[in-house]
């Protein structure tokens, strides 16, 4: 396998109860495949970690030899109170490729980023009923 080619996946571990995990990894690869990617390794945020995406942050750490992550949504990066962003912005600043299958979004670098910030910061205001309710049905 080329590293150039090589993804880490994240489903969302909040969405498995509306969407289990064998279903976001299909339409993850399906998503991946377009763009000549592979999944070398996937894991999920657990109860404890899921808010500030702390395993995502331990990766990021260890500056994995791949091109880039891929998430099943950008949700993911809005169940916290303060969004994410910054460790979005620190894994392009990495040179990593970020992909989000369900909304269809590569972040390729800061400036794709910066394309996007707008709406980006407006995602979790426009689906704060849908984030609620996954919220809600979590239980830790």
């Amino acid at each position: 396998m080329n590293k150039n080619n090589l993804l880490f996946c994240y489903p969302d571990t909040l969405f498995n109860k509306f969407l289990p995990q064998a279903l976001q990894i299909s339409i993850i690869k399906n998503f991946i495949s377009k763009f000549g990617k592979e999944i070398s390794f996937y894991t999920g945020e657990n109860h404890f970690t899921y808010k500030k995406l702390g395993l995502f942050k331990k990766k990021l750490q260890t500056k994995p030899k791949i091109n880039g992550f891929v998430f099943f949504s950008f949700m993911q990066f809005c169940y916290d109170r303060k969004d994410n962003i910054k460790i979005l912005e620190t894994a392009l600043k990495k040179k990593y490729t970020i992909y989000f299958a369900k909304e269809k979004i590569v972040l390729k670098n800061t400036d794709d980023f910066n394309k996007k910030k707008e709406d980006l910061f407006y995602y979790k205001k426009t689906n704060s009923e849908i984030i609620n309710l996954i919220l809600g049905s979590f239980t830790t």
